[in-house]
């Protein structure tokens, strides 16, 4: 995994300003957050021929937490990590030696996007021991070619991060380095991007540190302890009301020692100054669950689970998908598969179902989501990926590969002529001109070899590694695509007139555009090209081709042409800079500008317009559920309207690079940086960042939070920049959004339907469908909706 690069953005714009005041010249700067340290921000003194000599300036106020320093030429300089989040302006107050007055000079500190660098617990990897070096992963041909090596995450030494764990952390004062982007995690007490910034709080901390880890009957010691602030007093307010108050203690703790539910609940600790000023911490206590293999009521009984499977302390063993029984002994039966052995496996032509997920393992010759589908032409064996050496306009079988041969060819590959009788004059004739077709033939070949082949072998191998870094993203996407499958979709740049810019973001801008056909018709699409030469935007660019060739190709097995309510793919442009996807244009933009742009003078009547697009969103996701393909980034922003008004899912890989901070957070996951939509994630995405069909439907249940709140960020306790735990926490506290004003109580229930924690629980897309269909009509009676025959 690379770690993103930062573009140091060094520009120091300096204001010499009018107004004066006897004995100080007032001056301003900008520079940005990211900046290295020595970067330089401001020369003090003008720029001269003896600019050189060393002048022992010195910066007498203004300088918090020692962000600036002056050099022996009267240069500030950029002296430990800025953070626009802390401060965003410092006024410094510079003495200049051999003159009266004093420079003020105004710096401003700006707002980089995606810095600082997010830790994100539920992505750490462990640190190793220092005597155990991180070793180097290397692949070959054949392992490329089969797809079937893996990346595992092994850790770094003590202050090394990084995929090769060869990039130095800067973390300060005990602050953990994240493994993936070096990213600080400050101790209580600390902040700043390197944690270097006294932090004067009160924070209580727990034993064990993992909430997960706190169970009923288990013990639980919190300490409560003041940092950098001279504490008078402290106070424990408990669950039950009662207080506890302690005189001229900077720390103090208690001890749970057998957890019961009425210890659950709300632990504060204040800090009260001198002063009577207030430091509050916070800590919840949920224990409703027994220790691992307990159950019941006092958690005394024995759970003996078996294959991995949890413990309810209620319910007893929950097995996982593909098994059944008391505890879970028993797989499902041949032909279904799922929680419950609930599914039907719909595999074809002799293939496996696999009973966990009901994913048919293709025999030899098939493929396809169901392996309807025989190996295209020249291709056979296991998923297709055995190349047929037939010759001579032979025919391959999909299965074996064997040759088919047409006269007068014979032989295992059908390379030989049949012998026949001849006059021996007819024989030498016959002799003369194989030789000088064979001579010709090897011209051509060398010829197109050394103007092709280099060019096929380079494509071969951009796929290959695609194809492998799918695998290790999505199984089912990678054993969905067929070889060749770019190749299939490439499209000719000369066929591609560019017309104005529609919208850009970090990874890729988008243009409208005109692509000729191959009947030559004119198609109006929107062009998708990456804006940069990096690992991570080739990475979305090809991750979100892939996904669309194949929704395209396996939904075609059911509409041919397409799905009404997807984006529709026209093909890619590969083989020049820039690269490109060709999409179907959406003349009216995304939905959530159009939330952003409403009056909600009327809000029923908007709810109603709004809902239709929400129905629309259902049917496809109904259509991914049936090719069992996850979206994973369900929000208003991915949804387009169509000129006719159609709303259509969109963004399969590119929708994170325009959105940072508070909508999207670092992983650091899959040999990139990539960015998670924590606000529009399930709990279980959130605890193991695994996307499914379930997922899908709590994000859909955000984006119908998104419609009646008109377009406004969701919103969890008025948190705007919520940690990934933090966030967990929450959730499984049973905190879900609230209702926004305005909103039906009907269609609320339809959004807290989607954000159950069992995600089995969740309505399928069909049911969504109805309900908001109801919801419709109960909004707006008047309002007609279009029916469309179920695909």
């Amino acid at each position: 995994m690379e770690t993103n690069t930062v573009f140091f953005v060094f520009i120091v714009r300096v204001l010499f300003l009018s107004n004066w005041t006897y004995g100080e010249r007032h001056l301003s700067a900008k520079i940005a957050e990211n900046a290295d340290i020595g970067q330089q921000v401001f020369r003090v003194l003008p720029t001269t021929p003896r600019s050189n000599e060393e002048v022992p300036c010195d910066i007498i106020d203004g300088n918090v937490h020692g962000r600036f320093s002056v050099t022996h030429f009267c240069v500030i300089v950029v002296a430990r990590p800025l953070d626009f989040s802390i401060n965003q302006r410092y006024n410094l107050t510079v003495n200049v030696p051999g003159t009266t007055e004093t420079r003020l000079i105004d710096i401003q500190v700006e707002d980089v996007d995606g810095y600082p660098p997010i830790y994100n617990d539920t992505c750490e990897m462990p640190v190793l021991g220092k005597d155990i070096s991180s070793g180097h992963v290397a692949f070959n041909a054949s392992l490329r070619a089969e797809l079937e090596t893996e990346i595992q995450p092994v850790g770094c030494p003590p202050n090394k991060y990084g995929l090769a764990c060869d990039q130095n952390c800067t973390c300060e004062n005990d602050a953990r380095c994240h493994g993936l982007n070096g990213a600080c995690k400050c101790q209580p007490g600390w902040k700043g991007v390197v944690c270097d910034i006294p932090h004067s709080t009160v924070a209580i901390i727990a034993t064990p540190s993992d909430s997960r880890q706190v169970y009923i009957k288990s013990s639980l010691t919190l300490h409560c302890k003041s940092f950098h602030l001279a504490v008078v007093k402290m106070v424990w307010t408990f669950p039950n009301g009662t207080r506890r108050r302690l005189l001229g203690t900077q720390e103090d703790q208690i001890r749970i020692e057998s957890i019961q539910s009425e210890h659950n609940g709300t632990y504060t600790c204040t800090g009260i100054t001198e002063d009577k000023t207030e430091v509050t911490a916070y800590y919840e206590v949920q224990a409703v669950t027994c220790p691992p293999g307990k159950r019941g009521k006092l958690c005394e009984e024995d759970c003996n689970c078996l294959h991995g499977t949890s413990c309810d302390r209620w319910a007893g063993c929950v097995c996982l998908s593909g098994w059944t029984g008391k505890l879970c002994e028993t797989k499902c039966p041949d032909g279904t598969y799922g929680r419950g052995c609930s599914g039907e496996c719909s595999c074809q032509n002799g293939a496996v179902c696999d009973p966990s997920d009901g994913q048919c393992n293709c025999t030899e010759g098939w493929y396809g989501m169901h392996c309807t589908r025989p190996c295209l032409s020249g291709r056979y064996g296991w998923r297709c990926r055995q190349a047929c050496d037939c010759k001579n306009n032979a025919t391959c079988h999909h299965v074996d590969g064997s040759c088919t041969c047409a006269p007068p060819w014979t032989g295992h590959r059908c390379d030989v002529i049949q012998p026949e009788t001849s006059p021996l004059p007819l024989q030498i004739s016959i002799s003369l001109s194989l030789t000088l077709l064979c001579v010709l033939s090897a011209l051509v070949a060398f010829y197109k070899w050394r103007t092709g082949t280099r060019m096929r072998r380079d494509e071969d191998q951009e796929e290959t590694q695609v194809l492998l870094e799918l695998k290790s993203m999505e199984e089912n996407l990678a054993q969905s695509l067929q070889p060749g499958w770019l190749e299939r979709w490439e499209r000719k740049a000369k066929d591609l007139t560019l017309g104005d810019l529609i919208g850009q973001g970090a990874f890729s801008h988008i243009r409208e555009g005109r692509l000729r056909t191959a009947n030559a018709d004119v198609t109006v699409v929107a062009v998708k090209s990456v804006r940069s030469k990096d690992r991570l935007c080739y990475r979305a660019f090809y991750r979100e081709a892939a996904m669309l060739v194949a929704f395209d190709e396996n939904c075609k097995e059911h509409n041919p042409d397409g799905h009404p309510n997807i984006i529709k793919l026209f093909g890619v442009i590969t083989k020049s800079t820039p690269k490109c996807i060709l999409l179907e244009y959406a003349a009216k933009g995304d939905l959530l500008q159009l939330l952003k742009q409403q009056n909600t003078d009327n809000v029923a009547r908007l709810l109603g317009s709004f809902l239709r697009y929400a129905v629309h969103t259902s049917r496809g996701l109904k259509e991914l559920r049936r090719l069992r393909i996850a979206h994973g980034d369900v929000a208003a922003r991915n949804v387009l309207i169509s000129g006719d008004d159609v709303a259509k899912l969109s963004d399969f890989g590119l929708a994170h690079d325009v959105y940072t901070t508070t909508t999207y957070i670092s992983s650091g996951k899959n040999d990139a940086e990539e960015l998670l939509p924590l606000k529009w994630m399930a709990l279980e995405s959130l605890e193991t960042r695994k996307f499914t069909c379930e997922s899908d439907t709590w994000s859909f249940g955000v984006l119908l939070w998104e419609m009646a709140a008109f377009g406004e960020e969701p919103d969890y306790q008025h948190e705007i920049r919520l940690s990934c735990p933090r966030l967990v926490g929450i959730l499984r506290q049973g905190y879900r959004l609230q209702n926004p004003p305005g909103c039906p109580d009907r269609l609320y229930d339809v959004m807290k339907s989607c954000w159950q924690e069992d995600p089995s629980a969740r309505p399928e897309p069909v049911d969504l469908e109805q309900k908001l269909t109801d919801c419709l009509e109960e909004i707006d009676p008047l309002f007609i909706l279009e029916k469309v025959t179920t695909l």
